[in-house]
């Protein structure tokens, strides 16, 4: 078994060190810090990080014997909400970041994931909903991936990756007091 335990920075290792497997994985498996999974190839694969590791399209990981692996993300069943009116647009980000989904955003459209009530809502704001497949890889967050609510302590935070909606919550509670 591949066990896969460091993120790497840089995303292109030397020709030498090129990946020996490649993972496919979905967005809710690339915020997942301990998972089991199969290579592209059919060799199983433990991945163990740092609680709070998000794994973007082409990041690299490595194993404590030196082995690489690179992740791509796998299409995926999305929700593309798409409205005429700009504003429009602007609103439904609103709601949903108000709601904190995880949204993928784009200048004429918003991907997120399929839910048949957030899917009402947007409908009811005059937007369009559309199934698609996709690669879902949603904005990150303010903190490099933390997740931050309240006074708590950074040190005692449990760390997953922060949406668009979690960064607007975090700006509006930077300037609370505990």
């Amino acid at each position: 078994m591949l066990r896969l335990t460091r993120l790497l920075d840089a995303p292109d290792p030397a020709p030498e060190a090129r990946p020996a497997a490649t993972l496919r994985l979905a967005y809710g498996e690339r915020v997942k810090s301990r998972l089991a999974t199969m290579s592209v190839d059919g060799q199983a694969v433990a991945i163990l990080l740092p609680r709070g590791s998000v794994l973007r399209d082409g990041a690299l990981l490595a194993g404590d014997d030196g082995a690489l692996a690179r992740v791509e993300a796998a299409p995926e069943p999305v929700t593309r909400v798409t409205a005429d009116d700009p504003l429009a647009l602007v609103r439904a980000v609103y709601h949903l970041a108000n709601r904190h989904v995880p949204a993928q955003l784009a200048l004429d459209h918003v991907l997120i994931e399929r839910d048949a009530v957030l899917e009402t809502m947007l409908r009811g704001l005059g937007l369009r909903v559309e199934h698609i497949e996709a690669l879902f890889d949603p904005e990150g967050g303010a903190y490099h991936g933390e997740h931050h609510h309240g006074p708590s302590h950074r040190d005692e935070v449990d760390t997953v990756s922060a949406t668009v909606g979690e960064q607007l919550s975090i700006a509006a509670h930077a300037g609370r007091k505990p």
